[in-house]
């Protein structure tokens, strides 16, 4: 396998020709490069037809057989472009991020395990709130920080059923989640990056984003043409994480339909009138956290 600056060396210039320098990322970091990926196992993995099965080959004036190689060679590139990035602008992030962030996914994944019973309570909500605020987090120390004080606050409360759940849940994750977030939270406080390198190390991160999400992009097209009548293939190409965030969102709407008052979409009224507390015009519910952008 090539090293991780021979991969840089060899797309930064090509990514270079993009006059796009915006983060094309409406996904989490993390998330993207584990789907990037999945998308060049895929290409592989089904580039040769198979009995009745088409293959990907057969398009290979679209999608050269060099697409999965090249496309990790890509995640390669970006995944060095980050590292440089992080090293300039949030060093503590470099250090002490990879940790957090199993952290967080443990947390996440043993609360979703728990909350999944079909059985609707105050709980819910927390987490679906915790998840849509923290769904577009960067990779800064800042939302890291965040994300690991909110989900151990939530994981508290519900320790021992977290425990009842699954006997292998580790309680020690709580505690080491607070103290992750006091360590990053210090040290971002510790550092001021050079405004100069920074914004070069950002867009050159970028624009091998864009390149990294235009081949998972051209790989994710032709298999839904390509297996179009094989929708449990194509399927296995496309975003998990989409998936889920559209079904959190449908089920989202369907728990506020189901609230009492929110019958036909509109708010409860006394008379023809909106509801009035003490003679006056109820409060307006407070705006959601809006979530952050990805850095």
């Amino acid at each position: 396998m090539a090293k991780q600056g021979t991969n840089f060396d060899r797309w930064v210039k090509v990514a270079a020709g993009s006059e796009r320098t915006d983060n094309p990322l409406n996904i989490p970091y993390d998330i993207a490069v584990r789907e990037a990926v999945a998308a060049a196992a895929f290409a592989k993995k089904y580039w040769e037809p198979d009995g009745e099965r088409p293959g990907l080959k057969r398009v290979k004036n679209r999608l050269p057989a060099s697409s999965s190689e090249e496309l990790l060679s890509i995640v390669h590139a970006v995944q060095e472009a980050q590292t440089r990035l992080l090293l300039i602008v949030d060093p503590a992030v470099a250090d002490l991020g990879e940790r957090a962030r199993l952290v967080v996914d443990e947390l996440e994944s043993a609360l979703e395990f728990l909350l999944d019973d079909d059985v609707d309570e105050p709980a819910d909500a927390q987490l679906a709130r915790i998840k849509e605020f923290h769904a577009q987090d960067g990779q800064r120390s800042s939302a890291l920080s965040q994300a690991l004080r909110d989900y151990a606050g939530l994981a508290e409360s519900l320790k021992g059923r977290l425990v009842e759940a699954d006997e292998a849940f580790d309680v020690r994750l709580i505690a080491e989640a607070r103290k992750l977030a006091e360590d990053l939270q210090r040290r971002a406080l510790e550092v001021a990056p050079e405004a100069g390198a920074s914004a070069a190390a950002t867009t050159t991160r970028n624009q091998l984003l864009h390149l990294m999400v235009e081949r998972v992009g051209a790989i994710r097209k032709t298999a839904a043409h390509v297996f179009r009548r094989h929708p449990e293939i194509a399927r296995e190409v496309t975003s998990a994480y989409e998936r889920r965030r559209r079904a959190a969102a449908r089920r989202e709407k369907a728990r506020k339909a189901a609230e009492p008052g929110q019958a036909n979409g509109k708010p409860a009224e006394a008379n023809g009138k909106p509801a009035e507390a003490n003679g006056k015009p109820a409060a307006a519910s407070a705006p959601g956290t809006p979530a952050p952008a990805t850095s």
